[in-house]
C-alpha cells in the first residue's frame, strides 16, 4: 500500500494528450481521453514515473513496459485478456502489470488517475 501522504499531495499540472489511441490503445467503448505528467524521466527513458489520468470509457492495450501503479482518484476495472481475470481497483490500491500483458480497461467514473512507475527494458 502506498503512503497516504503521497495520495494526498496535489497533482502536478497534467498535459492533455487526447484519445487513448494516441498511446497505442484500441477503444472498445466511449471516447476515453488521456492526460499525463512526468514526475521522473522522459518518455524515451528506461525508467519513468508519472501521473496518468483518463476519462470514462473502455479500451484495450498491450503493456509496452513493466508497470507498478497506484490509484490516486476514481476506480478502474482491469481484465487480463489472456486469463479473463478482472480486478477492480480503488484509491490507494496498487497493481503490477508485466510487459506484453494485454489488458482491458473499464473506467466508469468521469475521471480516473493513477501514479505509475514504468521500466521499459525489464
Amino acid at each position: 500500500m502506498i503512503s497516504p501522504l503521497l495520495l494526498n499531495k496535489p497533482l502536478p499540472e497534467l498535459l492533455n494528450i487526447g484519445s487513448v489511441t494516441n498511446l497505442g490503445s484500441v477503444v472498445v467503448e466511449g471516447d476515453p481521453q488521456a492526460s499525463v505528467a512526468m514526475v521522473h524521466g522522459e518518455p524515451t527513458d528506461n525508467l519513468t514515473c508519472g501521473i496518468f489520468a483518463c476519462t470514462t470509457g473502455k479500451f484495450k492495450m498491450v503493456y509496452p513496459f513493466d508497470e507498478m501503479a497506484t490509484v490516486h482518484e476514481g476506480s478502474v476495472k482491469l481484465t487480463d485478456v489472456k486469463t479473463g481475470v478482472t480486478v477492480e481497483y480503488h484509491k490507494g490500491d496498487t497493481w503490477f502489470a508485466a510487459k506484453g500483458t494485454e489488458v482491458l480497461w473499464e473506467i466508469d467514473a468521469p475521471r480516473f488517475v493513477k501514479h505509475y512507475l514504468a521500466c521499459v527494458n525489464a
